[in-house]
């Protein structure tokens, strides 16, 4: 397991963000950082005792790896306590220990470089989180082979980061030198997630820019046309994709599209349909956002658990805790949203409850320059990020 490996499932944007967001279907099997295919889980215990332990570490002067470790345990309990900065400082700390160490722990250092960059991103600062996403490839280049899978994956990873901040181009360039890498190596799968990517950006695009729709065609072409037999699973997701195009058409049509095809059983929850989070309507009804000359500081979360059913649709939706300053309007736009997505569905009997999962939502306003200025300033515009942290039960 990556220490704080935060699965990132989609951002939310408002209509006046330069683009929407990136995918949110599942591609079609898990893809970790290390050699195996392991379950993202995140679980905490008491910030006293992570900080305590990472203290005792330090002072006995500890291997760089069991810091790391430790720095990375507290860092992740922080972030399930709420306390964002907090955890961000505890990870640039142990950067600035442990960066010598990047040639003979590459992983270790990449995955606390990985770490740090999608706290970044959860505070805010989307250009520092690009930068230390290409600071974690960087670490893992200079320690593994050129080949190396890992190296692929953190590369789609800054791909991940240009998407984010609308810019297109790049992250393309990104994913298709990953694709032809991966298919130069003989490494099917992280070519299919590369090409995945493509037509899930210009899908997701095309949902609110009609004019990328052709762009968007052809990205899904590519995944069709491939032959692999490791890619038979993607060519599949191909056509679910396809049915993020018919949003643009009415509410009803992507979600309508995504159940026609909804006929394999699976044993874990894979979601096939979420629809984007629209905070328009909340701009409008938080009146005490009208005035604000910029964006909180602060993010505001929400844990919201809910139950996959058997037949694939979300049930039971609940709010488990949110932080002090969350306000119900942003929230009840995340659950509305939460409701409508589609799973497929499960190897189940109907009476069964399903699959309980829990993620955490978070308001961000990201950090930008002023117009006309440049002078660095919170955005009024935020978006959402989600984050799983369903602990996965273990199998043998």
């Amino acid at each position: 397991m990556i220490p704080l490996a935060f699965l990132l499932l989609q951002s939310a944007s408002p209509a006046q963000a330069a683009v929407p967001p990136p995918a949110t279907v599942s591609p079609p099997v898990a893809l970790s950082i290390g050699d195996e295919e392991k379950t993202i889980v995140v679980v905490g215990h008491r910030i006293e005792d992570s900080e305590r332990a990472l203290a005792a570490c330090i002072d006995r002067q500890c291997p760089p790896k069991e810091e790391i470790d430790a720095s990375l345990a507290h860092a992740e309990n922080q972030f399930l306590a709420g306390n964002y900065a907090d955890a961000q400082r505890t990870l640039s700390k142990a950067r600035g220990r442990n960066m010598k160490y990047r040639k003979e722990l590459p992983v270790e250092v990449g995955d606390l470089l990985r770490a740090s960059g999608r706290m970044l991103a959860l505070i805010g600062q989307s250009d520092a989180a690009r930068i230390t996403a290409i600071d974690s490839l960087d670490a893992l280049k200079s320690g593994l082979p050129s080949t190396d899978r890992r190296i692929f994956v953190q590369r789609l990873a800054v791909g991940d980061a240009f998407a984010k901040e609308g810019r297109l181009i790049a992250a393309r360039d990104v994913y298709n030198k990953v694709a032809n890498q991966a298919d130069a190596a003989g490494d099917a799968r992280v070519k299919g997630y590369a090409l995945f990517r493509v037509a899930g950006m210009y899908t997701a695009v095309a949902r609110e820019f009609p004019d990328y729709r052709d762009t968007a065609y052809q990205s899904l072409r590519r995944v069709d046309e491939t032959t692999e037999p490791d890619l038979a699973a993607f060519r599949e997701a191909a056509k679910l994709l396809r049915c993020r195009m018919e949003d643009s058409r009415s509410a009803e049509a992507g979600r309508d599209c995504a159940q026609a095809m909804n006929g394999k059983r699976v044993a874990t929850a894979e979601l096939i349909y979420a629809p984007p989070i629209d905070l328009r309507n909340w701009r409008r009804e938080d009146t005490s956002s009208v005035v604000t000359l910029h964006g909180d500081a602060t993010p505001q979360w929400a844990d919201i658990a809910f139950w996959v059913a058997p037949d694939g649709t979300v049930r039971d939706v609940d709010t488990v805790r949110t932080s002090p300053t969350a306000t119900e309007t942003w929230v009840k736009l995340v659950t509305d949203a939460l409701g409508k997505r589609v799973y497929r569905p499960l190897q189940l009997a109907p009476s069964d409850p399903g699959l309980r999962r829990i993620e955490r939502y978070s308001l961000v306003y990201d950090v930008a320059l002023s117009t006309g200025s440049r002078i660095r300033t919170r955005s009024t515009i935020p978006h959402v990020e989600i984050l799983d942290l369903t602990v996965e039960p273990r199998t043998s």
